[in-house]
């Protein structure tokens, strides 16, 4: 590994926070994003940093302080705000106490911060406070987890660094550990110099220094060691290549997440990872054993658990054989983690509130790992979190054997609520399509990307699909901006089943699946349907607007009868489908089909608890009326353009951020199904009857 530091960076953040913040800060701001920005390191909000240093209280006072990063921020973007201002000298004085409760210790660090507004600071401020030195660095990086997590673990620290690393046994995060490297740090500094690194066992790496660069600088050289040591010493087992089954991974994500909703009572998104270390992983002859020994530092078991669920015999040409054979995965892994949560309880002689029992992580030897959490985002963190641990597990068995922190101590963290915290940060307020996918053709402009942005707005995650693809990467850009993760754009041709069936395919291998699609793709035919124009024109419109729609139906139904958990087909249908206007045949005729088409899966698919839901639209300023089409029906009525649109009965245009939001009642509407909504302003002539 090489370090990355740079003296014009360096000097960069220095001229940016340096006159606001100090130079300490910036500087300790610097080192920690370049720490944060190598996955190998850190993942996620994992690891810590801190600077020790002097700020201006509310009184103002200059006092010695403990600059430590925040809960909830990322040391890849952390900014100067993230490091709250701790007093130095009764984080210190606290170490030397006998006990100390996580309640109480939190009442402390935040009793000391200059600035209550600040976040909180990381559990392990007091550890940073008693190391002494002005800069500490904390990572969780993978080639040192590899060496540790093994047997012996305590002479292979000895065999890389010899006396040049503090070796501290595995102890809880938080005071424990506080007040155990305090214990150590006395007794080296009692008979001699104290070495500027610590591996602390099952769990991380240490370095300090006393600037930012030397902090860094040996942090990379500890890790660089580490690596050398397994490219040395590893016993490398060749895997067979294999290459993911595509029909098997658009398969699994449906099935998976039908599975968990209906085990669950609650939607989850799914991302699934074929990285070739991971299919090689999934493999292995012993996948049985490596893959249940637990996680590669204990701080990761609140995003996959302890272990991950293994699901073999995935035949997925028989649907319900499949279905039934990760619905009973489940259930075991279920039944496994109950009886994880009453053991552990016992032992530790404590009472606590089970979490959610459901597995993050499900391994399908041939497709790779599917990650699964409350967004695509968590699912993203589960994934790479994952795909770490398995690069660790991998060394680490190359070199004799894989041995994390074992059950207990696993369920100590799982259960702790200090850790806990980490998740309620990042959670915040839920909208009423929360968890759910929408997939919405037609979404590049007009009602499918007012709809778009009200089902993102939300909560959702949403599948653009558009064949204008120029269009399509614009709305994709704009939307994928303000929602960033939940978005994402297909290529799709409703008129082509196989294009359609792409479209849902990708849907399924980057978000799990789909619950809610919005078939909205369409264009405005016109012509007097017993002219060859006419008829030119009805059989053009039947093929978009109205088998375009059965194209899409089709390929959701198929998505919502594997996941077996619901869901909506919403249509965009018209007003022309009640009430026709002159030369407009063609279009009122489809979209007439259409509404009997709508009902049609009302009817065959309300067993399986599939709502089917159309909107009528009329006079909506979109694309729909290019080409002259809105001034020749503004003729046809013999009224101006403006009037046109406002020639309701409530005299008011109606927009398509109002056709998105009978869309999204639709979406959420678990009691309707083979309903009409009207959004024209009022037209007595087109009430449905």
């Amino acid at each position: 590994m090489d370090p990355r530091h740079s003296k014009d960076e360096a000097q960069r953040h220095l001229d940016t926070y340096a006159s606001t913040w100090g130079e300490d800060l910036a500087l300790r701001v610097y080192t920690s994003r370049l720490l944060g920005a190598d996955p190998s390191l850190v993942l996620h909000g994992g690891g810590n940093t801190s600077v020790k240093s002097t700020a201006v209280d509310l009184l103002g006072d200059r006092v010695d302080v403990l600059f430590i990063k925040g809960s909830g921020w990322d040391l890849a973007t952390i900014e100067p705000r993230g490091f709250p201002a701790c007093r130095l000298a009764p984080l210190q004085r606290a170490c030397a106490l006998e006990a100390m409760t996580d309640e109480q210790m939190v009442a402390l660090l935040r009793g000391q911060m200059l600035d209550p507004a600040s976040p909180t600071p990381s559990v392990e401020a007091l550890l940073h406070a008693i190391i002494p030195a002005k800069f500490v660095d904390h990572t969780h990086a993978d080639a040192v987890l590899a060496v540790i997590d093994q047997p012996g673990s305590a002479e292979v620290v000895q065999a890389i660094y010899g006396d040049g690393a503090l070796f501290v046994p595995y102890v809880m995060p938080g005071f424990a550990l506080a007040r155990r490297v305090a214990e150590l740090v006395r007794e080296r500094l009692a008979h001699g110099a104290l070495p500027s690194l610590m591996i602390l066992d099952k769990h991380g790496v240490f370095t300090w220094g006393d600037t930012a660069e030397e902090s860094y600088t040996r942090m990379i050289d500890a890790v660089t060691r580490a690596e050398h040591y397994i490219a040395e010493r590893s016993v490398i087992v060749s895997h067979p290549t294999v290459v993911a089954d595509p029909d098997l991974r658009a398969a699994i994500g449906p099935v998976v997440r039908g599975a968990l909703a209906r085990a669950s009572g609650r939607p989850w998104v799914c991302t699934l990872r074929t990285g070739l270390e991971l299919l090689a992983f999934c493999a292995r002859d012993d996948l049985a054993r490596v893959s249940q020994i637990g996680c590669a530092t204990p701080d990761h078991v609140i995003r996959t658990k302890a272990r991950p669920l293994v699901i073999h015999g995935h035949d997925i040409a028989d649907t319900a054989r499949f279905r039934a054979t990760v619905e009973q995965a489940i259930a075991r892994y279920v039944d496994e983690y109950h009886e994880y949560f009453r053991r552990s309880c016992a032992a530790r002689g404590v009472v606590r509130d089970e979490l959610d029992p459901f597995p993050r992580v499900l391994l399908f030897p041939g497709a790779g790992a599917l990650c699964v959490g409350g967004s695509r985002a968590e699912a993203e963190i589960v994934a790479d979190v994952y795909a770490h641990t398995v690069s660790v597990i991998e060394a680490a068995e190359a070199l004799g054997g894989y041995q994390p922190v074992p059950e207990l101590d696993l369920f100590d963290m799982e259960y702790w609520s200090l850790e806990q915290a980490k998740l309620k940060l990042g959670a915040g307020q839920r909208g009423p399509l929360d968890r759910r996918i929408a997939l919405i053709t037609g979404a590049a402009s007009g009602i499918g990307r007012a709809t778009a942005a009200a089902f993102l707005a939300a909560g959702a995650h949403v599948v653009l699909a558009d064949r204008d693809e120029e269009s399509l990467e614009k709305a994709a850009a704009e939307l994928g901006g303000r929602y960033r993760g939940r978005c994402m754009k297909v290529a799709c041709d409703v008129r082509s089943e196989a294009s359609v069936h792409r479209a849902f395919a990708q849907s399924a291998a980057h978000f799990g699946g789909v619950d809610v699609v919005v078939s909205n793709a369409g264009r405005a035919f016109s012509g007097a349907l017993h002219t060859s124009e006419g008829h030119e024109a009805l059989c053009a419109s039947l093929e978009l607007n109205l088998l375009g729609h059965q194209n899409v139906a089709r390929a959701a139904a198929r998505v919502l009868l594997a996941q077996g958990s619901g869901g909506a087909i919403l249509f965009n249908a018209s007003k022309s489908a009640f009430n026709q206007g002159p030369d407009f045949g063609p279009y009122g005729v489809a979209k007439a089909a259409l509404v009997s088409l709508m009902r049609q899966y009302a009817v065959d698919l309300g067993p399986q608890g599939i709502r089917a839901n159309a909107v009528n639209a009329d006079r909506i300023r979109t694309a729909l009326f290019g080409a002259g089409l809105l001034e020749a029906r503004a003729r046809a009525r013999n009224v101006s353009v403006d009037d046109y649109f406002r020639d309701n009965l409530l005299r008011r245009e109606t927009t398509a951020a109002d056709v998105a939001q009978a869309f999204l009642y639709l979406a959420t509407a678990e009691a309707t199904t083979g309903c009409v909504v009207t959004v024209d302003g009022g037209n007595a002539a087109a009430f449905p009857r």
